[in-house]
C-alpha cells in the first residue's frame, strides 16, 4: 500500500481494463459523451417545465442567470406532471438537442426512467433525483441523517450533534410507509436529564414551510401529551430540541441561508456561494413565554414570512458579507466551520442516494451524474460560533421584496450556469494528470499509486477539474480544502467515513481529493491567481 491515497486498496489493483492514465485521457464513451456536449460551446438550449397552477414558483431566477450565460430558454406548461412524462416518454427524441432541463417543480419533474434516458443523452437536469427522500422534505432528513449516523449509538449521538440537531419523525399509527420513531422518543423523554425545561421542544410539520405548522412545548407534560395526540391523527411532524444557546445579534436570534451548489452525489461534490442571506428574528429573543404568541415566534423564529409582518425585509437582512465584517478576525474560522458542517451533512447522505440508486429499474449504474441542484442550507449559530444545520431547502426563495437580496441571488443564478456551463481549458484532461503526478510518494509509479480509479471516480476528477475553473463566487466545501493543512482534521474525516461505514475505496478516494486540493490551495497561493473563496480562510487560519 502507497502513501495515504491508496489507504486499504492494494499496489496496482485495476478497477477496470487499461492503464488508469490511458483511462483518464480516453475516458469511457459515456463519460465523455457528458463531457464533450458541454466543451466550450457557443450557445446552449434550455427548457423549463412547470404546471400552470405553480405560478409562484416563477420566483426562481434560474432562468435569467441561464439567459445570461447563452442559453436560449424555452418554457412548458402542464396541467398535471403526468401530462409531461407522457409527453417526454412518447416523443422524447424531440427533446434529445436540449441541453439542460430545468425543473419548476417542488419534488420532481421527471420519472426515474425519464432520469436514466436524459443521462445516457448527456445533457443536465437542475434536480437531483432522490433530493426529496434525503435533504428537503423534513421527515426524510431526519430519517436520512438517522440511518447514516445512528445517534442511538454513544458515537452516533455525538456525531450528529457536532453539526446538526437530535431529530425524531413522529406520526400516526397508521402510517407504514417510513421508519416512525413515536415509542422511542417517548422513552428517552423518561431518561434523567433528557429534557430541556428551559428551552423546550420544537415541534415541525413535514408538510409545511416558511414557518408555518412549527411551535414549541415547554414542558414534558405538554410534549408527551401532544405526542400521543399525533398518533392518533394523519398528520406528521419532526421534533427536534431548541438550541439552548444561540448566538445573537443586537439582542436578536438569527441564522444563516447558505446557498449551496450539488454537482455530484456519488460521491458528494459541493460548492458554497459565497454570499448568502442573514435572517434576523423581529424581536429579542426570550427562552420562555412571557410575550403573546406571535411575539414569541417572532423572538424564536428566523423567517422572513414570519417576520415580515413586524418588519421590513431591509431591517431584518444582512448578506454574509455584512456578517464576516460583523466577525472581523472570527470570520474565516466561523466560515471554515460552515463548510465543515455542510459537508459532514451532505457526506453523510451519500448513503441514501446509493439506496435509491440501486433500486431504480431498468439501470444499475445510474448516480445522476448529469444531475445539479440549489439548495438552501439553513444554520444556526450557538454562542461559540459553532453551526448547527436546521434544515435543507430543496427550492430556496430567490426572489426578495428587497432588492439587495434579489441582486445577491441573480448573482447567485448566474455564477452556477458559470460554473456548470463555463468554458474550460482543452487540456483539462492533462492538467488532471499533472495534479496526480504531484501527489506521488517518492518511488511509486502513476499506475501503482492510482491503478485501483474505477471510472466513475475518473469522469468524478475529470468533472471537478472543469468545474475549477470557474469557480468565482464560490468555496469549495466538498472536497474538503482546510484537511490537507491539519493533520487533526484529516483523523477526523478518516474517523467520520468509518463511522458512516463507507469502503475502503471510497475512503481512498477521500484521501486522494484532499491530497489534491492541498496541492491547488498551495498553487493558488504560490502564483497569486484568483482561486476559490475558501482559500484565504484555509491559509489565514492554519
Amino acid at each position: 500500500v502507497s502513501s495515504g491515497n491508496n489507504v486499504g486498496i492494494t499496489q496496482g489493483q485495476s478497477q477496470t481494463g487499461g492503464p488508469v492514465r490511458e483511462r483518464i485521457v480516453s475516458p469511457r464513451e459515456s463519460t465523455e459523451t457528458r463531457l464533450s456536449r458541454f466543451h466550450n460551446k457557443e450557445g446552449y438550449k434550455a427548457i423549463s417545465l412547470g404546471r400552470t397552477i405553480d405560478k409562484a414558483l416563477n420566483y426562481m431566477k434560474r432562468k435569467e442567470g441561464l439567459i445570461k450565460a447563452n442559453f436560449t430558454v424555452h418554457g412548458m406548461r402542464f396541467s398535471h406532471w403526468y401530462r409531461a412524462h407522457d409527453i417526454l416518454k412518447r416523443d422524447f427524441a424531440r427533446f434529445e438537442d436540449a441541453d439542460v432541463f430545468l425543473c419548476l417543480s417542488k419534488t420532481y419533474c421527471f420519472d426515474e426512467q425519464l432520469y436514466i434516458k436524459i443521462e445516457n443523452t448527456g445533457a443536465k437536469m437542475d434536480r437531483i433525483y432522490g433530493q426529496l427522500e434525503s435533504w428537503s422534505n423534513k421527515m426524510y432528513f431526519c430519517n436520512a441523517m438517522r440511518d447514516a449516523l445512528r445517534p442511538w449509538t454513544p458515537e452516533g449521538a455525538a456525531r450528529l450533534r457536532k453539526f446538526t440537531f437530535d431529530c425524531w419523525v413522529l406520526g400516526p399509527k397508521s402510517q407504514t410507509d417510513f421508519p416512525l420513531q413515536n415509542e422511542d422518543f417517548l422513552q428517552r423523554l423518561n431518561e434523567p436529564n433528557f429534557f430541556d425545561f428551559e428551552h423546550g421542544l420544537v415541534f415541525k410539520r413535514t408538510s409545511k414551510g416558511g414557518g408555518a405548522g412549527v411551535y414549541f412545548k415547554l414542558t414534558k407534560a405538554e410534549v408527551e401529551q401532544e405526542v400521543r395526540e399525533l398518533a392518533e391523527t394523519n398528520k406528521t411532524f419532526v421534533i427536534q430540541p431548541r438550541l439552548t444557546n444561540p448566538m445573537l445579534i443586537n439582542k436578536r436570534k438569527f441564522d444563516l441561508r447558505c446557498h449551496v451548489l450539488v454537482t455530484s452525489v456519488s460521491p458528494i461534490r459541493a460548492y458554497l456561494h459565497t454570499n448568502g442571506i442573514v435572517r434576523f428574528a423581529a424581536n429579542e429573543y426570550s427562552k420562555g413565554t412571557q410575550h403573546s404568541k406571535s411575539q414569541t415566534k417572532r423572538s424564536f423564529l428566523t423567517n422572513l414570512s414570519v417576520n415580515n409582518r413586524a418588519a421590513n425585509t431591509e431591517d431584518l437582512t444582512w448578506t454574509h458579507k455584512q456578517f464576516r465584517e460583523y466577525l472581523k478576525d472570527d470570520g474565516p474560522e466561523v466560515f471554515r466551520r460552515i463548510d465543515e458542517a455542510i459537508a459532514e451533512m451532505l457526506v453523510a447522505s451519500e448513503k441514501s442516494f446509493e439506496k435509491i440508486f440501486s433500486n431504480m429499474e431498468g439501470s444499475k449504474d445510474f448516480k445522476c451524474r448529469i444531475c445539479y441542484q440549489q439548495i438552501g442550507v439553513d444554520i444556526l449559530l450557538d454562542e461559540h460560533m459553532n453551526p448547527h444545520i436546521m434544515e435543507v431547502n430543496g427550492n430556496p426563495m430567490q426572489n426578495f421584496k428587497d432588492i439587495k437580496l434579489t441582486e445577491l441571488c441573480k448573482d447567485f443564478q448566474f455564477d452556477i450556469a458559470k460554473l456548470v456551463y463555463g468554458r474550460h481549458a482543452d487540456d483539462f484532461k492533462e492538467k488532471l494528470i499533472l495534479s496526480l503526478e504531484s501527489t506521488l510518494p517518492v518511488g511509486i509509479s502513476f499506475e501503482d499509486s492510482f491503478g485501483w480509479l474505477n471510472d466513475d471516480y475518473i469522469e468524478y476528477l475529470l468533472q471537478l477539474e472543469t468545474e475549477q475553473e470557474n469557480m468565482d463566487g464560490f468555496r469549495l466545501i466538498y472536497p474538503p480544502s482546510h484537511a490537507g493543512f491539519s493533520l487533526t482534521k484529516k483523523d477526523d474525516w478518516k474517523s467520520y467515513l468509518n463511522h458512516l461505514e463507507y469502503s475502503s475505496e471510497r475512503i481512498a478516494f477521500h484521501n486522494l481529493l484532499v491530497d489534491l486540493q492541498k496541492q491547488r490551495v498551495n498553487n493558488c497561493v504560490e502564483t497569486g491567481n484568483e482561486c476559490s473563496g475558501e482559500v484565504n480562510d484555509v491559509v489565514k487560519s492554519d
